[in-house]
This record gives structure tokens, C-alpha cells and sequence, in this order.
């Protein structure tokens, strides 16, 4: 693959010239055509596609392909691959040999091509953003290790991948969050749709169990805002910190042989500090609760320091 300009492909022309002059024509049957692990995108309308296909008789559009070694790999027309698959196997056998058009590719050539097609041609799902940004950052890597991408001094790659897809830096960002730390019953609601990219994001930060939980929440229809994702990691966040803080704490009265009161203490103080984080929540019945409580605790001071001055007490 030769070096390639970061502007031809934010306008389009490195997928558009390749195709015009130096692909070939050619039929092949369907099967000998091979879906690569590399294409991750939502598939949609695929029934709709064989009833046009059925009624125009043949492909209107031929695939675009890569040949690897001896094998043709398809870069462009997943849709139409399985309209085309869809229609064999209801038993109109006519549409087994498609047209096509190929040329010589490598692999790090061919999965530049799949990403530029799919790029400009696709209406792309937060999903497909995700699965576009990890798959970007990984042949530009390749490219560069090629020497065939020569990236401008101080540019990350992420700044170029957020001009190709169209978003800011910090949205690839959220967008790398998710793909490397979310659980997959995660990405597969965001898949779904059920869940946005920043909610999505929000969840990535909690624990696997959380995770899993909010997706099964979203799952069955409950609507999950970002903000109340965001909120329950912070309080997550705090109760790991008290707790490391409680152990902390633990640790030293044993290792200062500190008295088994000073212990609960250090459980009544976590207590406290845990309401502090959650005290929006409660109920005016909570309130007058806390209220009596704290009546009783002045109380209980005020015997305690008299009878303590009166065993103290200097005579």
C-alpha cells in the first residue's frame, strides 16, 4: 500500500479512485466470497434489499473486493452479500454468481478500505462509531509500523480519527472507554440501542456485577439516563474509598492494639460519612428519625460527662 494523505480520505477520494481506476471486473459465486471478522457493523433492511434485487434481476451495484493471496475478501457490499445469500437459500438459485470487482490488496490495505467504505457510506449507530474508532486506531497503528501512514508531528491518532469520524477527540475517548472496559452485555445494549454512547460510557466505570445489572435494567425498558449512571459510579467510588479508609483504619487499631470501642467507632463514623452522600433521599419520617437520634446522643454526652467528672475530679 502506498502512503496515503490523511485529507484524501476526510474527502472520499482514496475510496473513490481506487474503485474507478484500478479495480477489475469479474463474477463469482457468493460462497467463494469471504466476510472477514473485521466487519462489525449493524445490518439492517437486509429482506427489503433481496425483494429489490429480486425484482431489478441481478446486483445493480457490483461488490468490491480485496484479493488476499488467492482469496477475495469483501470490502464493500456486506448488505447486498446477504440479500444475495438470503435469495439462494429461498431457492432462486439464479443469483449465485454476482458481479464483482477486485484488485490485489494487503491486509493492512484491505482493512483500510473496509473502514473507508463503511465510513462514508454507512449511517453509523453509537455502536458502529465504537467498533470504527478501536478498528481506525488499530490500522493506523499497523500503517504507521508500514511506514505507508506518516502522521504531522504532535498529531495523535486519535486526533485523526476523530476528523474522520466526524466528532470531537474527547467522544473518541468515551467511545475507547467503552469498547475497552464495558462488559459485552453492555456494548450489546448499546448495540441494541437501548442505551446511548454516554450512558454507556458512564456504566464502563463501574464494577462487572454493575454493569451487568444496568444492562439487564435497560434491557427490560427501564430508561437510564446518563446523570443517574454517573450518579451511582461516584457513589460506588465513595463506598470503596470508605471502606478502603475503614480498613486502613482497622489495620492500625490492630496494629496499635486499640480497643474494640474504638473499632465500632470507626464503623459509626463510616456509617456517617456514607450518609452525607445520600441524604436527597430521605424521607421526612428518615428526618425525624435522625432528629430523635441526635436529641438521644446530646443526651447520652451529657450523662457520660457528668458522671465522668464526678469520678475524675480532683480533690
Amino acid at each position: 500500500m502506498e502512503g496515503f494523505n490523511i485529507m484524501d480520505i476526510l474527502n472520499g477520494t482514496t475510496a473513490a479512485a481506487a474503485t474507478v481506476d484500478t479495480f477489475k471486473d469479474v463474477r463469482l459465486n457468493y460462497q467463494k466470497i469471504i466476510v472477514t471478522k473485521h466487519n462489525k457493523y449493524s445490518m439492517e433492511e437486509i429482506e427489503e434489499l433481496a425483494t429489490g434485487i429480486h425484482m431489478a434481476g441481478e446486483l445493480q451495484q457490483p461488490l468490491v473486493l480485496g484479493k488476499i493471496g488467492e482469496e477475495y475478501w469483501l470490502v464493500s457490499g456486506h448488505r447486498r452479500l446477504a440479500a444475495i445469500e438470503k435469495l439462494v437459500n429461498e431457492g432462486e438459485e439464479e443469483f449465485t454468481e454476482v458481479p464483482c470487482r477486485y484488485r490485489d490488496m494487503t491486509e493492512t490495505e484491505f482493512r483500510m478500505q473496509l473502514l473507508i467504505g463503511n465510513t462514508f457510506n454507512r449511517k453509523m449507530t453509537d455502536y458502529d462509531r465504537m467498533t470504527q474508532a478501536a478498528e481506525w486506531k488499530e490500522v493506523l497503528k499497523q500503517a504507521k509500523k508500514e511506514r505507508t501512514f506518516k502522521p504531522e508531528k504532535g498529531t495523535r491518532t486519535r486526533d485523526y480519527i476523530a476528523k474522520i469520524l466526524g466528532v470531537s477527540p474527547a467522544t473518541i475517548g468515551e467511545l475507547e472507554r467503552i469498547n475497552n472496559n464495558a462488559t459485552d452485555a453492555v456494548k450489546e445494549q448499546l448495540k441494541e440501542g437501548n442505551i446511548n454512547m454516554t450512558a454507556a460510557a458512564e456504566a464502563s466505570r463501574l464494577s462487572e456485577d454493575d454493569q451487568n445489572n444496568i444492562a439487564e435494567a435497560v434491557a427490560a425498558g427501564e430508561d437510564l439516563k446518563s446523570e443517574e449512571i454517573r450518579q451511582l459510579a461516584e457513589e460506588k467510588k465513595e463506598e470503596e474509598h470508605c471502606k478502603a479508609t475503614l480498613d486502613q483504619m482497622q489495620e492500625t487499631v490492630s496494629d496499635t492494639d486499640t480497643t474494640e470501642e474504638e473499632k465500632e467507632n470507626a464503623k459509626r463514623l463510616h456509617i456517617l460519612k456514607m450518609l452525607e452522600k445520600y441524604y436527597i433521599y430521605m424521607s421526612e419520617d428518615d428526618l425525624r428519625c435522625l432528629e430523635a437520634m441526635l436529641e438521644d446522643c446530646k443526651r447520652r454526652k451529657r450523662e457520660y460527662a457528668l458522671e465522668d467528672c464526678g469520678v475524675t475530679s480532683c480533690e
